[in-house]
């Protein structure tokens, strides 16, 4: 059934119908543009921020490395990071 009102204002003016999941919606220009417009964040969700660094390795460590982190080097610096930090020194409350 086709709506001669907007779904989101009621105006009827310029509409348009969009099917969402094959159901068919109708928007007027305006809404139309402000609810599909709106930028969506992608990808995984920030944990920090982000610093770049430079890291040298012999080919054999990298290699060791590279299997230890199975190819995912940023999660695997991560983990031993925090796991370094959270671990208390015996010689830093002298």
């Amino acid at each position: 059934m086709n709506k001669s009102v907007c779904e989101h204002c009621d105006s009827s003016i310029n509409l348009t119908i969009i099917y969402v999941d094959e159901i068919p919606v109708t928007y007027c220009k305006t809404c139309k543009v402000s609810l599909f417009s709106k930028k969506r964040s992608v990808g995984r969700p920030s944990i920090g921020i982000t610093k770049k660094v430079s890291l040298t390795l012999t080919k054999d460590d990298w290699e060791q490395f590279d299997a230890k982190a199975k190819h995912n080097r940023s999660f695997f610096l991560r983990k031993i990071i925090v796991k370094s930090l959270n671990e208390e020194d015996p010689g830093e409350n002298r």
